[in-house]
């Protein structure tokens, strides 16, 4: 029998703290989004209130299944007009602290889905 060792996916998260992510073993202090195969180190949003249509457009593009952000202000929600738009294109959104949400981009890539994580220091 021959034994294939798993591949790690090419953005897969390797470590984050409250003020930091390492992605293929890049340390990013700044906000950013990952897809499976993009990185943008350049994403404004410095709350998760200022989310709209236009900040996440970039995400929209790569047609995810599920958009996954990680932030540090505990219970912050996105404005209501990005939950609307999400939902009309049927793609869901995830807020959650940068721990959980790195965790679970892993896990969503790891099955072969379709994520994109926006992270807002």
């Amino acid at each position: 029998m021959q034994i294939t060792r798993e591949q790690r996916d090419k953005h897969s998260i390797q470590g984050y703290s409250e003020t930091e992510i390492k992605i293929n073993s890049v340390v990013y202090t700044q906000n950013l989004w990952v897809s499976r195969e993009t990185i943008n180190a350049d994403w404004r949003p410095q709350t998760i209130r200022e989310l709209n249509v236009a900040i996440l457009e970039p995400l929209l593009v790569l047609q995810p299944e599920v958009i996954v952000i990680g932030h540090n202000t505990g219970g912050a929600q996105p404005p209501v007009e990005v939950l609307q738009h999400l939902s009309k294109l049927k793609i869901g959104l995830e807020c959650m602290n940068i721990g959980a949400a790195s965790r679970t981009f892993n896990i969503l890539l790891s099955e072969g889905r379709a994520v994109a994580l926006g992270i807002i220091f």
